[in-house]
Formats: structure tokens, C-alpha cells, sequence
């Protein structure tokens, strides 16, 4: 058995995704599942979306175990005990794969574990021989995608927009030069990964400078401290921004999907506006200082 660990938001969860349908499309006959776990004892973001936003039904292991065990299982979980120690206590031989140092954080672990360089395309993790092997990582590069992008563009589809708002602001997307500014705040600010106001005034100013006619669309999870900084992050440089709102309590995939039709991307150094980037057919440009491959 391989396990997936599934966290975070959607950006995060899509990743994750990409990883296993990769695995499984290059190493077919592998019995591959997603530990949900961490969605039974945290209240992030929007929680679990994959199902929600794209009807696909990923192997879960909440649907693997029986209802009494997985409920000790979450119970062992609520207690500090990670979902691959508490197998490995249960006396099955588990393995951890550890792309991200943060499994100390979400899933300690007492057992072998082998480490592997986060964000980097290295499909030889696919190949370690173990019995069960626990993968802790978050697989965020465009290879993964790459290996199989054509059955991902099949199953990671949009619902189609329905709102009148939403309707209108991707007629207006498609209708011009539109330039998707992602400017993420909230938990990035805590962790002190939020981008300078002078990065986005200078990238605002450099896309002006190739694409003199370009509209703005900004996507934020604080658009009001957006509309406040206007003039400090460059947004004012073009006539009638478009600040994007509404799309909130559980409808934020939207945010991803129009920004996923801009023609150019300012990009904020998070794996959403990546994401957007990756399932972007139509990307003419991008500013992306991250080292992202695109």
C-alpha cells in the first residue's frame, strides 16, 4: 500500500492529486490512498475540496477502514499520534518518504524515515521498495503534471460559472489584454512569506512596460488592504482595476479558476496562483520570480 498525505487548501490538495494520478499512470498496479485524516481534526481554509470542486473520487483511507477503526484512528490523532505511527504501533510495517520537513509538525513519526528535496521532480521516490510507504510531501512542480497532463486537464474541470458576477467578470478577462495579480495575505503574513508592496508596484510597472495596454484583475484573500495599498502596490497604473470579490465560505476555487484564464499572471509565491499558471492553455506571460518552472 502507498498513502498520500492530503492537506492544506485547494492549491495544496490539487497537488497532492497531480502527485498519485502521476504514480499511477507510470506505475500502474500500485494500490495507492489519501490520508484524510487531517481534515477530521482541522478547520483550515475550506477543508476538503477535491470531491466538492471537481467530482473526482480519490481513494480515501476514511473510506478504506472500517467506521470503528477509523474513528480510533482520528481519536489516537486528536491525541498527538500521526495517522503512519498509529499504523505502525498497530504493528504494520510502515515506511515514511519525507518530501517536507514538516512532517515533524503533521506527522511525527518514530519509523525509517527517507527524505527527499522538496519541490523537485525526482520520480525514483516512485520506485523504493517497501511494503507500505507513507509519502509526507506536497510534490509542488510542474512535471508531476506534465507526465500526465492530458488525463489531468480531463478530470481537474471547472464547474461551469453560473453567477451573473462571475459570468461577468470572465467575459471581461477574455475580452482584453487581462493580467491576473495574486496577492496572497492571511496565513502568509503570520508566517512572514507575504510579499513587499514593491514587488508588486515594480511587476506592475515591468508588465506595463511590454504590455502598455493590459488591465489588472486582482485576486486577494484581504482585497480591501489591496484597495487601501493601491497606489503602494502599482495597481493604480492602469485604468479600471478589477478587484475580485465575492467568492468566499467555501466558493474561493473561483478565485483559481478566473485566474487561471488571465493571459499574464503576477505571480505572489503561492502554490494557488502556481496552480492557476500550470492550468493556464492560454498564459502569454508571467512574472514569477520564484524560481517556478512555468
Amino acid at each position: 500500500m502507498k498513502i498520500q498525505f492530503l492537506n492544506g487548501g485547494l492549491g495544496n490538495q490539487i497537488f497532492q492529486y497531480i502527485f498519485v494520478r502521476y504514480a499511477e499512470t507510470h506505475y500502474p498496479g500500485e494500490g495507492w490512498y489519501f490520508d484524510d485524516s487531517y481534515f477530521y481534526v482541522n478547520n483550515v481554509h475550506n477543508g476538503y475540496e477535491l470531491e466538492k470542486v471537481f467530482h473526482i473520487t480519490p481513494n480515501l483511507l476514511s473510506n478504506y477502514f472500517d467506521r470503528d477503526v477509523w474513528a480510533e484512528i482520528i481519536r489516537l490523532k486528536k491525541q498527538g499520534s500521526s495517522l503512519p505511527q498509529t499504523l505502525l504501533d498497530m504493528g504494520m510495517p510502515v515506511t515514511m518518504l519525507a518530501e517536507a520537513d514538516t512532517y515533524t509538525q503533521f506527522n511525527p513519526f518514530s519509523g525509517e524515515i527517507i527524505k527527499s528535496p522538496a519541490n523537485q521532480f525526482q520520480p525514483e521516490v516512485l520506485e523504493i521498495s517497501r511494503e507500505n510507504i507513507y509519502y509526507h510531501g506536497y510534490w509542488i512542480n510542474k512535471n508531476w503534471l506534465e507526465g500526465c497532463k492530458k488525463q489531468m486537464i480531463s478530470e481537474l474541470k471547472f464547474p461551469k460559472l453560473a453567477d451573473e458576477k462571475n459570468l461577468r467578470y470572465a467575459e471581461m478577462i477574455n475580452k482584453c489584454i487581462s493580467v491576473g495579480i495574486h496577492i496572497r495575505r492571511g496565513d502568509f503574513v503570520k508566517l512572514g512569506w507575504s510579499m513587499p508592496a514593491e514587488y508588486y508596484r515594480m511587476s506592475c510597472q515591468e508588465v506595463l512596460n511590454s504590455w502598455p495596454n493590459v488591465r489588472f484583475f486582482v485576486f486577494s484573500d484581504d482585497i480591501v488592504w489591496c484597495q487601501e495599498k493601491a497606489e503602494e502596490l502599482g495597481l493604480h497604473l492602469t485604468d479600471g482595476t478589477v478587484y475580485i470579490t465575492g467568492n468566499v465560505n467555501g466558493k474561493n476555487y473561483v478565485d483559481l479558476q478566473l485566474l487561471s484564464m488571465c493571459r499574464g499572471i503576477i505571480m505572489s509565491g503561492s502554490c494557488f496562483c502556481y496552480l492557476a499558471a500550470l492550468l493556464n492553455e492560454g498564459l502569454q506571460f508571467v512574472v514569477n520570480p520564484f524560481g517556478y518552472e512555468i
